[in-house]
């Protein structure tokens, strides 16, 4: 007659929980760490483990792409001067310099060639692996391509260069400096275009300068004015009349024929306000009226 089994001891069936759970912990792990490699493995970031000897232990999709071969087939070479080649090695010794003097890296910007020969800017971080003792075991390196983000910023920054600069035209154009000629005559030379708001600064810098100064005579330069319409004549005008109303006289000088036309068309009139065809002209002129033998 056979004897009944016996029911398994407390002990066993503690040490049977026990493995049940290290199992599940175990394929728990096994997943994380398969769920890890994939996320590596297909990360936009050029991923690289180097030995400190420069050759490749890992290297995930992104860095097989820019080298041209895959981890197993580059593993062991030496990939830094397949990335740096002549010229571009400087960078490396530099980037060892820092790493040596400060340890791990943060966005090192450097320019590789990649297997088809286009350079691009990677900004690296990297972190050093010791071992026990101390010694450096490998170099972890993370390379985000910064080079449209560099091509669009040197884009925006030829942009805003041209912007200044239009900006510096446009200031000196607006510029009305008011030049004195001798004790007695200044000159106000205008150049490009007169709008409304310019015109009050051209009268606000011609009177305050000739208070100034206490010139008698102002002579006003257009040859550099871009168009003469209504307003540009009347804004000459009204700064005659002002100038006139402090005892002073003015003289109106680089009309071109261009410009007379249209002006007598615009049905501007200018009595009582003495024109010269050129800037000599005006000055000889306005020392005659004055009596200045020669410039002071």
């Amino acid at each position: 007659m056979n004897e009944p089994a016996s029911a398994p001891s407390d002990e066993l069936l503690t040490l049977r929980r026990r493995i049940e759970e290290l199992e599940r912990r175990l394929a728990a792990a096994e997943e994380e760490r398969d769920i890890f490699k994939h996320v590596v493995q297909n990360a936009p970031a050029v991923l690289s483990r180097i030995t400190p000897d420069g050759d490749m232990i890992y290297a995930n999709t992104a860095c097989e792409k820019v080298i041209g071969m895959i981890s197993d087939e580059a593993k062991g070479k030496k990939i830094l001067p397949i990335l740096y080649p002549g010229e571009l090695w400087a960078q490396v010794e530099e980037y060892f310099r820092i790493a040596a003097s400060g340890g791990d890296v943060r966005d090192y910007e450097m320019t590789i060639r990649t297997h088809t020969g286009e350079l691009r800017t990677l900004a690296w971080n990297s972190y050093h692996r010791f071992d026990q003792a101390g010694a450096l075991v490998e170099v972890v390196s993370f390379g985000v391509d910064v080079t449209e983000r560099l091509r669009a910023e040197a884009e925006r920054k030829g942009l805003q260069d041209e912007v200044i600069a239009m900006q510096a035209a446009t200031l000196a154009e607006l510029s009305t400096p008011l030049i004195p000629i001798t004790e007695s005559i200044v000159a106000m030379p205008l150049i490009g275009s007169i709008d409304g708001a310019r015109a009050q600064r051209i009268m606000e810098n011609l009177l305050s300068g000739m208070l100034e100064m206490r010139a008698r005579t102002a002579i006003l330069d257009i040859t550099g004015v871009a168009t003469v319409d209504t307003q540009v004549a009347d804004a000459l005008l009204r700064a005659a009349r002002a100038v006139r109303l402090l005892g002073a006289e003015v003289i109106l000088t680089g009309m071109r024929p261009e410009v007379a036309q249209t002006l007598v068309a615009l049905g501007a009139s200018f009595d009582g306000i003495a024109t010269r065809a050129t800037l000599q002209n005006a000055i000889a002129h306005a020392m005659r009226r004055e009596g200045v033998a020669r410039l002071a």
